[in-house]
């Protein structure tokens, strides 16, 4: 059973509460053992092709891209 951490994020623990900073694009998340959230620069990842750094990736391409690079390699989908 997850132990419930509230507003705070599962991965790095920084609070992610009204006022925090890390409010607005938080998610919540449970790793197994902390029930929460995920803050937007715990769920952020860098993209393979660019470099940028972002919350809204896809591995479709059996790659970590961007949104902008998946459509661009990929624009069928």
């Amino acid at each position: 059973m997850a132990i419930d951490i509230g507003e705070h994020c599962v991965d790095c623990r920084r609070s992610v509460a009204f006022g925090s900073g890390l409010f607005v694009n938080r998610i919540p998340a449970d790793n197994g053992d902390l029930d929460g959230y995920l803050c937007v620069e715990c769920l952020s990842e860098e993209c393979e092709t660019c470099g940028e750094i972002t919350p809204e990736w896809t591995a479709r391409n059996e790659l970590i891209q961007c949104e902008e690079c998946a459509e661009r390699e990929n624009p069928e989908h």
